[in-house]
Parts: C-alpha cells; sequence; structure tokens
C-alpha cells in the first residue's frame, strides 16, 4: 500500500517505522531539513522535503498513486490544508490529527474521512490504569464491552502452574482468555497446554464488568486510588488531568514552569496545581505520597519520567506510570519501579492503524511490547468463518480469538463457539499472521 505521512516529528515517524515494518511504501512529507535528513538516514522510506500543504511537494511524495494520507504535523492548519490539496489532486482517503476538539466537526464536514487526537487518547487509557492499578495494559474493544488488560502475575497467584486450559475451567461463574504471554522477552500465543510461570507479563481478554476480578487472578490485587499527582505542564499532562478529575479522582498537577503551571490552574479551577521540582525527592515526601496515591509522570522527557517513578515507588505509591518517548524503553519497565507505561507515538499509531487495513476493521491496538496487534472485525457476509467454529478455523499459529460481540452481547468464546454474519470478533495476533486473519473474516 502507497502511504503518504505529513510530518515526520515523533507521532510520524513512528507511524512511518509501524508501517515500513509491514512492507507498506511510505513517502513522508517534512518541512524542517535537518528532521528529514535524520528521516532518511533512520528509515527505508522516501522523504520529501517541503510544506506538506504544497501540491508540488505532494506530487513528488507520490500522492497521486497512494490510497491514504496521514496528516499528523504538530500544526492542525497544516494538517487540514495536507488533506485538502491531496484531495483536489484526486487522493479520496485523508485523516488529519487534529488537537483542538472544536475543529473536529469542522474538519470531517470538510471531506476529511477521519480525526485522530493521539493525546486525549493516551488520557482515556491513563482513566483506565488509574481505575485499575497495578494493570500493565486497559484497553477497550467492543464499544466498551470488552477489555485487554495488560499485567505481571504475581508468584503468589493461584494460576502460576496451571495450563491455560486448567485456567479457565477452574473459574467459577465467569471466564476469560489469555491471549499472550511474553517470558524472557519472547513471545507465546496463548494455547490450551502453555502454562503459566510467575513474573509471566500477560495480555488477559475479560468482559468489562470482570476487569477486577481478572486483576485478581493474575495477582494485581487492585486498590482504591484516592489522589493522583501527575508531573508534567504539556497537553498529555493537562487532557489526563482534566479527565482523571471527570472520573472522581482528587488531582494534583505538578510542573516547574511557573507560567504554564498558572495557565494550567486558571483553565481547571478543580485541579490543584502547584509549581515545584519533580525530581527534587522532598517535593513527593513533602506531599506524603504513599498508599492510595498514584503517580503519572508524563513529561516529555523519559530520564525525569522513570525518577520521578523510582522516588514514588520508593514511597510507597500504589501505582507509577511513565511516559516514555522512546518506545524501546517500555521493555526495561518492570525492573525500574514503574507499573505501567503509556505513549503519545504508539497512541497515534493505533489510531490509524485501522485505516490501513482492510475491509470492516473496527478498531486496532497495537501493544507497546511482545509484538502482538488487537483487531475488532466486523465480519462480512463472504467471510470464510462463517459458520465455522473456532476448533475448526484454520487460525494461523500467531492468532487468537479472545472475544465476540453478537448482537451487543459480549461473549469470551469457547472451541465450540460459531461465527455468525455481522458478529464483531476481537483477534490478538503476531504482525506476520495479520493478513491471514483478516481474510479469514472477510475484512
Amino acid at each position: 500500500m502507497r502511504i503518504v505521512i505529513v510530518g515526520g516529528g515523533a507521532d510520524g515517524s513512528h507511524l512511518a517505522e509501524r508501517l515500513v515494518a509491514e512492507g507498506d511504501d511510505v513517502a513522508i512529507v517534512e518541512a524542517d531539513p535537518n528532521r528529514a535528513a535524520h528521516l532518511r538516514d533512520r528509515l527505508d522510506a522516501f522523504v520529501v522535503e517541503g510544506n506538506g500543504a504544497s501540491p508540488t511537494v505532494l506530487r513528488r511524495a507520490g500522492v497521486e498513486r497512494a490510497e491514504i494520507l496521514f496528516a499528523v504535523s504538530d500544526d492542525d492548519g497544516t494538517n487540514v490544508l495536507a488533506c485538502q490539496t491531496a484531495r483536489s489532486l484526486g487522493l479520496q482517503r485523508t485523516v488529519a490529527r487534529i488537537e483542538h476538539s472544536e475543529l473536529h466537526d469542522i474538519v470531517l464536514q470538510s471531506g476529511v474521512e477521519a480525526v485522530i487526537d493521539p493525546r486525549a487518547s493516551v488520557a482515556e487509557k491513563l482513566v483506565g490504569l488509574v481505575a485499575h492499578p497495578g494493570l500493565s495494559d486497559y484497553f477497550m474493544f467492543c464499544d466498551g464491552s470488552i477489555v485487554i488488560l495488560g499485567g505481571i502475575v504475581s508468584s503468589s497467584s493461584d494460576i502460576v502452574g496451571q495450563s491455560l486450559s486448567e485456567m479457565r475451567e477452574s473459574l467459577d461463574g465467569w471466564d476469560c482468555v489469555i491471549a499472550s504471554i511474553i517470558r524472557n522477552d519472547q513471545t507465546l500465543v496463548g494455547r490450551g497446554a502453555t502454562v503459566i510461570e510467575a513474573f509471566d507479563k500477560i495480555l488477559l481478554v475479560a468482559k468489562s464488568e470482570d476487569v477486577t476480578r481478572a486483576s485478581n487472578l493474575i495477582g494485581a490485587t487492585p486498590e482504591r486510588i484516592d489522589r493522583v499527582v501527575i508531573i508534567g505542564g504539556g497537553r498529555v499532562a493537562e487532557l489526563s488531568a482534566a479527565a482523571i478529575r471527570k472520573d472522581g479522582h482528587r488531582v494534583l498537577l505538578i510542573h516547574s514552569d511557573r507560567e504554564r503551571a498558572y495557565a494550567i490552574a486558571e483553565r481547571n479551577p478543580k485541579i490543584d496545581v502547584i509549581v515545584a521540582d519533580p525530581t527534587d525527592p522532598t517535593v513527593l515526601q513533602n506531599l506524603e505520597i504513599g498508599q492510595g496515591d498514584g503517580i503519572l509522570a508524563l513529561t516529555r522527557s523519559d530520564a525525569i519520567n522513570v525518577l520521578v517513578c523510582l522516588i514514588a515507588d520508593r514511597l510507597g505509591a500504589s501505582t507509577t506510570v511513565s511516559r516514555f518517548n522512546r518506545v524501546a524503553l517500555f521493555d526495561l519497565m518492570p525492573a525500574i519501579g514503574v507499573s505501567a507505561g503509556v505513549s503519545a507515538k504508539v497512541a497515534a499509531a493505533n489510531a490509524v492503524l485501522r485505516f490501513v487495513r482492510r475491509g470492516a476493521i473496527v478498531s486496532a491496538a497495537d501493544f507497546m511490547t511482545g509484538g502482538i496487534e488487537a483487531l475488532e472485525i466486523e465480519i462480512m457476509d463472504h467471510a470464510p468463518a462463517i459458520g465455522t467454529s473456532i476448533g475448526e478455523l484454520a487460525l494461523p499459529d500467531g492468532a487468537v480469538i479472545g472475544a465476540i460481540l453478537r448482537s451487543g452481547s459480549a461473549i469470551v468464546p469457547r472451541g465450540s463457539s460459531r461465527f455468525e454474519i455481522g458478529d464483531r470478533v476481537v483477534v490478538l495476533s503476531t504482525p506476520d499472521t495479520v493478513g491471514a486473519v483478516e481474510r479469514l473474516f472477510g475484512a
């Protein structure tokens, strides 16, 4: 697939890297000459230096041969103009990153296929992680009725030493699917004979009403977070503070820049804001950080975020979440006292994945570790899977059926579960099996 990306910053470069790895033909348009040169050195992509809203530049990028354009620069105006220019050149599919929420409807009315806001997506995920401390991942599918949660299996968990089939038989009155296990940097796709070990990192699929039981199953022992302390003054931090406050938590935001801190406080009167250096251990000590506190380190500095989480963990905080600007650092998370991680780069990639998948992909999520992707697919009337049970389905070795949504009801499937037209299926898959999964369900 030929894809044009306007904007080679953090979101655009990570998106390009992700799509190139899948074998897509990617062109990146970047106005900054230094950044453009850096992208040429790093990526196996065609990099065009210039204004992404210019017809001449977009033609050089091959927009007339492209299937879709993603405008993900840091400027809303540039993104809108890039989409409009691409459409004037005959490209029908355009997606724009727009951060000002009041512009979303206006932009969609202009013919843009979809609007994404990765920072808002990060804030939404953080609400889930605060509501369920002890988890490392929390994604909702099927209109919120199905949740994929990530966690590290505690050594005290009852499921340690059980096979996945034994684990499911031991559940009383509810069900779940352990779709993948990461052990010693190796990803294992969940199968009935797979035995669970302590400290395995797992992705588990359950109905939304069973999230607490699923957390207890792996030994996450969630507890109530009474106060959330947010470190940072960027858009991710402010959006997260507002969303978590709206969810009913007390929120305190710490930022070192006085002018920015005052501006945040003025816009958010229900949030307590203080000006301080969060890397100074006495700051968190004076706040009496401890049990019942959640610490979200959301600055643009990985070093500051990890350091703050280390300090908070030593002080006894119930959960610590770090924003990772370099995704490769995410694999270090359990070893450095960080409970969970988020990334705006990964959120941006997740927001556009469904647009590069074939057919009726409702949503998609690429997890930050383990190389697993989750797809929510609506089964089309010509799909080979229709009328077939999971046990009979020629499912690739790298894929697991996590859930089925049928007529608004969520189903955690068994091997005998059969697929029907109109079902929405949640599949967890390794990248090399995504294409085969799409074909099975008619996507």
